[in-house]
């Protein structure tokens, strides 16, 4: 394999990991002006594109009240939004992080889980280890658009009407050319310690 000098997103084909063999590649030829030697190649690629419910395993990055972002050590453009996380949960402002209540003690913590004890809370913190299924994925042309100021007239400015998440907003997940939607609101799904005692059910 040929390892690529530097990673690159290939629009609505993945995350191009190195080059997995050359298949054909055409005599040189001398490009007028250079010296140099040009070759027409063949070749294959190893990419990155999980499939949709496809269960994989990172690191919890970093937390905020719009997303949960994951890394898997090659990509780090992996995002778990809180309607994708396990019910009942809350944002925790002190704590900067994310947490799941697995045993309500009241319909009172179920409406609004900040009420909930500290003890009750099942925190994702940054640096856990983290099991999640692929909800989608999407692509960003990240290419330079037109300069400011060079809008059609009444065209509403890029700043205005943006909502957390969104492109263009403060703490935008779209700000890569490549990411991943994540879900951790399944059976087995979440961080791997809260799952390392649970027996494993026969299946008939």
């Amino acid at each position: 394999m040929f390892v690529l000098s530097e990673i690159e997103v290939l629009q609505d084909v993945g995350l191009c990991i190195c080059v997995h063999d050359v298949l054909e590649a055409s005599e040189g030829r001398v490009r007028w002006g250079d010296g140099c030697l040009y070759y027409t190649v063949l070749f294959r690629l190893v990419v990155f594109r999980p499939f949709t419910n496809e269960v994989l395993v990172g690191r919890i990055s970093s937390s905020s009240s719009d997303s949960i972002r994951i890394s898997m050590g090659f990509f780090d453009d992996i995002f778990i939004l809180p309607h994708l996380l396990p019910s009942p949960c809350a944002f925790d402002y002190q704590e900067q992080a994310w947490f799941w209540l697995l045993d309500p003690a009241s319909d009172a913590h179920v409406a609004d889980p900040l009420l909930s004890a500290p003890e009750e809370r099942m925190y994702l913190d940054v640096g856990e280890i983290i099991r999640f299924a692929i909800e989608s994925d999407d692509f960003h042309d990240l290419e330079p658009g037109p300069a400011v100021g060079e809008g059609k007239l009444g065209e509403m400015p890029n700043h205005v009407g943006n909502i957390p998440g969104s492109s263009g907003s403060k703490g935008s997940t779209t700000s890569s050319a490549y990411r991943v939607i994540a879900t951790i609101a399944g059976q087995g799904l979440g961080l791997v310690s809260w799952w390392a005692g649970a027996e494993q059910v026969p299946i008939e």
